[in-house]
């Protein structure tokens, strides 16, 4: 039994994933990221804004994870659903408003002590590799998760060798956030469209019947 519940909610977690949108979705976030990061550069040294960035990174970082996860139940409920029917893919454990308020808090922390560590070190340089690693690290964890999206092990390969790539480079820090940022979005908004359309090719519109 406990077998059979486990294989349910592998199945369920490989459904919500099949579409590609998920994918579409974070890329774009990421896109948006590497804007932020490219403006950030671009800022004169000498003002505040800089600073102002700094600051603001954590609140922009968990707006737009909820920005994003709202855009994916919003094109699923528009294209996925209508196809192959209704399934939410939720983790109980992370569900209730206490809890995302504390994940919120921790992300917020995290991203503040990259800021202060860096400021302290004196450089960023880093913080690519570390970051490709913790995507690196979701990825494959997805694909772990979900019944074998193989997919995700090459964004998961393709994430660290950015981030270590970006972080040797010799680049300012900012630019190398912004190209790693850049080069994942878009290879995630390429892969999810191509992944789309094959789901959309595979499973058109049910035809409504002559009452509806």
């Amino acid at each position: 039994m406990e077998q059979n519940f486990t294989e349910i909610k592998r199945r369920v977690r490989h459904y919500w994933f099949k579409d590609g949108i998920g994918e579409i979705s974070v890329g774009g976030l990421l896109t948006a990221l590497a804007i932020y990061f490219a403006g950030h550069r671009a800022l004169p040294p000498v003002s505040n804004a800089p600073l102002y960035l700094d600051l603001g990174l954590a609140f922009i970082f968990i707006l737009g994870i909820a920005f994003t996860r709202r855009l994916i139940l919003i094109f699923k409920t528009r294209i996925t659903y209508p196809r192959t029917g209704y399934v939410e893919y939720r983790m109980e454990s992370v569900s209730s408003l206490p809890v995302r308020i504390g994940i919120f808090i921790a992300i917020a922390a995290f991203i503040l002590l990259l800021i202060m560590i860096g400021r302290w070190v004196g450089s960023f340089q880093w913080v690519p590799a570390l970051l490709g690693g913790l995507i690196g690290v979701i990825a494959f964890g997805v694909n772990k998760l979900a019944a074998g999206l193989e997919r995700f092990v090459y964004h998961a390969v393709l994430s660290l060798v950015l981030g270590i790539g970006f972080s040797v480079s010799g680049l300012p820090p900012q630019y190398g956030l912004s190209l790693y940022y850049l080069v994942l979005g878009v290879w995630l908004i390429g892969w999810g469209g191509r992944i789309l359309k094959k789901y959309l090719r595979e499973n058109p519109l049910p035809e409504r019947g002559a009452d509806d």
